[in-house]
């Protein structure tokens, strides 16, 4: 039988560097025989581009994009119209988007969040989704929580709706630790962007709620800036006990995973919930929210708190703090055996069973 061969659209490789891109490349280099090309944006290379050409060519796609959304009439030409994977929902609009191509859709929050979005970007992912409604192809999602709510919104008449949940990235945990200037035990931690949709402000009013700096007890979070930073960082600022750290070399977040009495991440919006997945294979009782992606994610091992309420947060960073040693190894044993469950190489089975089969 002849192998079935695609086109890979990995135009999210010029603006993004975040999970979304380190999944993408995974499926695109472990699975090179299902993929004659690779196209970023218009433009066909052996490797992402990188550097000042990454940077101007992601502001011209982008532009591109806002203004022009999916008009039909300078759509690129379709190439020589082999099936393609797109590995973000929001270039489907600057292609000929077909019934027999797949997207990887990791969340439909510009639909269900959009206070945690800008508005550009919740009008772009809007008219994708749209049109991904009208092609009807077949979407891969990373947790069946995601699966459920695109359904919610745009039905399911499509060729295929598929699950393949994520994996944790045992790299984070192998290799030397180094200590972190600044930063003592016990303390809580988070490691997540500087986004609304990660809720700190309400994590930061929780810890102050809950009375853990008159304990002893740190709340450190590290991660790069993003939509939220500005009030983060004051409401961080104004917070005795909390530590806000700058980026952090692996071996530092090495040694973040291995001292930290905790994990916390109550987020707003996850696709599916790799750091929490990620704290679970550390050996560390990770506090997310209840219900949906980040539930799904850990297998509902940890505890779990209502995202919204300010109340039930410092009730939930009360409790992982004050667990006792049999209740905490317990939920560890159980949370770092469904972490590991989830590898890479499930992952990329699961996906090499759709892409063999394109169904």
């Amino acid at each position: 039988m002849e192998q079935r061969k695609y086109l890979a659209d990995f135009s999210l490789a010029l603006v993004n560097r975040t999970g979304a891109y380190y999944i993408s490349r995974d499926i695109i280099g472990s699975l090179s025989q299902y993929f004659d090309r690779v196209r970023y944006w218009r433009l066909h290379f052996s490797h992402p581009p990188a550097g000042l050409v990454r940077k101007i060519l992601a502001k011209l796609m982008l532009q591109e994009i806002s203004w022009l959304g999916s008009a039909e009439w300078v759509q690129p030409n379709a190439d020589a119209r082999l099936p393609t994977v797109f590995f973000d929902p929001l270039y489907v609009l600057r292609a000929d988007l077909g019934r027999d191509d797949i997207v990887l859709c990791h969340d439909v929050g510009p639909v269900s969040h959009p206070d945690l979005f800008d508005t550009d970007t919740v009008r772009t992912y809007k008219a994708a989704y749209s049109r991904l409604q009208s092609a009807a192809p077949g979407v891969v999602f990373v947790s069946q929580a995601s699966r459920l709510e695109f359904a919610k919104y745009f039905g399911s008449d499509f060729r295929f709706l598929h699950a393949i949940p994520l994996y944790a990235r045992p790299v984070l945990h192998q290799g030397p630790q180094a200590p972190v200037e600044g930063v003592a035990r016990p303390f809580l931690l988070t490691v997540a962007a500087l986004e609304r949709r990660k809720n700190y402000t309400r994590v930061i009013e929780a810890y102050a709620r809950a009375g853990l700096h008159d304990k002893g007890i740190a709340y450190v979070f590290c991660g790069p800036r993003a939509n939220a930073s500005a009030e983060i960082l004051a409401a961080a600022g104004r917070t005795p006990g909390v530590v806000r750290l700058p980026y952090v070399p692996d071996a530092q977040l090495r040694w973040l995973y291995a001292n930290a009495s905790g994990f916390v991440l109550p987020s707003l919006l996850e696709g599916f919930g790799v750091p929490a997945l990620e704290a679970a294979g550390a050996g560390l009782v990770p506090l997310v929210s209840r219900g949906g992606a980040q539930e799904e994610a850990i297998g509902g091992n940890g505890i779990l708190v209502d995202p919204l309420s300010v109340d039930s947060i410092a009730a939930g960073l009360t409790a992982l703090i004050a667990m006792n040693e049999a209740e905490r190894s317990a939920m560890v044993a159980r949370a770092k055996a469904h972490a590991e469950a989830m590898t890479r190489d499930l992952f990329l089975q699961r996906w090499d069973a759709v892409l063999r089969d394109n169904a």
